[in-house]
């Protein structure tokens, strides 16, 4: 398991910078915070992936978007260059690769009845101010396309009250436009049928849909609700030989833990 500091901004020596380190550590071969290993190192020839839920998705777009010398931040804090080699692919369950509606209410930039919500629940330290919707602190600007590939999952179960100050499907955090790191509006208003295909993403190439769960925030970084899934538009589920129609329902009872075995 791979840990960090969740009130630094995801691109700070403890987010960004520790997550390198933890990953080059556990592809060495050494123990994570539990004490678990890999089963192989890098050298042996063992294959990696990393699944991350929320913040994981803007810290890993920065590591593996600033791994080059040509990146706008190569090796900021870490060995980015070290971790793109070695991880085969990522995943991400409701990513906020383009920020959160929510971090705008916490930092005083949604509606007067979002910000006046936001009041009782959080405070806008660092790593929500740089959380928020708004391009000049978005992992885009300050990094480029993804060197390995980054697969993409969400959830549409809302969460009453909070959700209203999302646009579009969310989970009762991120909207969808964020959690697909689509192009465009990061508060533009998608759902299951018409969210951003694998053309349309924050960046040229490196971003694949995979589908959408009814989870919210908090159920899709666990086994705890084994819902309806939903394919998207370029997303992986086939029917009949060909991709399904977005919108249609391709699992009855599957969280996301479940769904990430499945493609392990």
């Amino acid at each position: 398991m791979i840990g960090y500091d969740g009130t630094d901004p995801y691109w700070g020596a403890g987010a960004a910078g520790e997550v390198a380190a933890e990953i080059v550590n556990a592809t060495n071969g050494g123990a994570d915070g539990g004490g678990n290993r890999c089963a192989q190192t890098w050298a042996q020839g063992g294959t990696f992936w990393v699944i991350g839920h929320s913040m994981a998705g803007p810290i890993l777009d920065f590591i593996l978007g600033n791994n080059d010398p040509s990146d706008p931040n190569y090796n900021y804090n870490g060995s980015y260059d070290v971790v793109a080699q070695r991880l085969g692919l990522a995943i991400t369950l409701g990513g906020a690769h383009r920020g959160s509606e929510g971090a705008d209410a916490v930092c005083g930039n949604n509606s007067f009845f979002c910000n006046f919500l936001a009041i009782f629940i959080q405070s806008c330290d660092t790593a929500t101010y740089w959380l928020r919707s708004s391009d000049d602190v978005q992992v885009r600007t300050y990094a480029n396309a993804p060197a390995r590939s980054i697969y993409l999952t969400g959830g549409y179960e809302a969460i009453f009250g909070p959700s209203a100050c999302l646009s579009g499907e969310d989970d009762g955090i991120v909207q969808h436009a964020s959690q697909y790191a689509c192009n465009g509006s990061a508060t533009a208003s998608y759902n299951n049928s018409n969210v951003c295909n694998n053309s349309a993403k924050q960046e040229s190439s490196g971003f694949f849909n995979i589908d959408s769960s009814h989870e919210n925030h908090s159920d899709e970084r666990d086994d705890s609700d084994r819902d309806t899934r939903k394919q998207i538009p370029g997303g992986i589920w086939q029917c009949g030989g060909a991709p399904c129609a977005p919108n249609t329902t391709v699992q009855s009872s599957m969280s996301a833990a479940q769904l990430v075995a499945v493609l392990y």
